[in-house]
């Protein structure tokens, strides 16, 4: 019915509802799924002069934060693959990949890249001001994507 499932993931240890009946829909339909992690990355260039000492320590700060990156992001990458190994031992087909970006844009990419039928996402649950400030991936991915979205609220 949908070929393939996004799942979003930003944090496996609370995406466990979004998981669930992504995996109870792709059994029920024969899809597959695609779990995918963004990692925001740090903004290296706002950095406060009284932290650098020049140029170079500007190259160094900024060639470190790539480093802390990177080791993230495969840290990241091995924690959605082992929820993506767990789901797999149930009979489902899947895939899982960390990347780095922002987040909406990286979703919405996914979706068009992958030919994903629908998006499974979960939901801070946000509310009046802290919604306005913090934004919402949730609002921007349904308002971005052309398939269905199914918002899971967390709690």
């Amino acid at each position: 019915m949908y070929g393939k499932i996004l799942v979003p993931v930003d944090d496996i240890e609370s995406a466990g509802l979004a998981l669930t009946n992504a995996k109870y829909i792709a059994k029920a339909t024969g899809s597959s799924l695609m779990l995918l992690h963004v990692v925001t990355p740090e903004n290296p260039l706002v950095i406060s002069d009284e932290h650098l000492a020049g140029v170079h320590a500007a190259a160094a700060v900024i060639e470190q934060a790539q480093r802390d990156e990177s080791v993230h992001l495969a840290d990241q990458q091995l924690k959605l693959q082992a929820a993506a190994d767990e789901l797999a031992s149930d009979g489902v087909s899947i895939s899982a990949e960390a990347v780095l970006g922002n987040a909406n844009d990286e979703i919405v990419r996914a979706v068009k890249d992958s030919g994903a039928g629908l998006v499974i996402l979960a939901t801070h649950g946000r509310r009046g001001v802290s919604r306005a400030f913090l934004g919402s991936v949730a609002d921007g991915v349904v308002h971005d994507v052309d398939v269905p979205v199914m918002l899971v609220n967390r709690s």
